[in-house]
């Protein structure tokens, strides 16, 4: 399994979100450490999305929507569910949370990140089908929209969630 490299990528920066309707795309969250990626893909109206949030709360943020937890996940998924997505039947992906920043253990800033997602998901009756949250690895993931694969990269692999 490799990464693809497609002219239908698109790109999902720290609080940047990116969704499509086109089999053809992948959509990819670079250089995740503690911020989480969220795939959410309905296998019914083919349609793709992935979010990259850096913390569980800050202010409401236009300029990154989907920087905060609190604050960007409803963003992100009333923007799915403008897209076709119905969320009930939609399958819900994480990665990241890694401990990269722990300073005698203080900020803990990937844990953090991971038990925020899953308590805002929650909130809203949703869960997620896989995840690959904690460790202290870096990681790359990359959606297929065509088929819903999630696939992840880190320094030395790459498997499928």
């Amino acid at each position: 399994m490799t990464l693809t490299q497609s002219p239908s990528l698109l790109v999902a920066g720290i609080g940047e979100m990116v969704m499509s309707s086109s089999p053809d795309a992948h959509l990819v969250a670079y250089g995740l450490g503690s911020c989480i990626a969220l795939a959410v893909w309905d296998p019914r109206a083919m349609v793709g999305g992935l979010a990259h949030f850096m913390l569980p709360s800050g202010p409401a943020n236009n300029c990154s929507p989907v920087k905060f937890i609190d604050t960007g996940l409803d963003t992100f998924l009333t923007a799915m569910e403008a897209k076709g997505a119905v969320l009930s039947r939609s399958l819900l992906k994480a990665a990241g949370a890694a401990a990269m920043l722990t300073i005698g253990g203080g900020l803990a800033i990937g844990k953090r990140n991971a038990e925020s997602m899953q308590s805002a998901l929650a909130d809203r009756g949703l869960s997620l089908a896989a995840c690959a949250l904690g460790g202290n690895a870096g990681r790359t993931v990359q959606l297929d929209v065509a088929t819903g694969r999630l696939l992840i990269k880190s320094l030395s692999s790459v498997s499928e969630l």
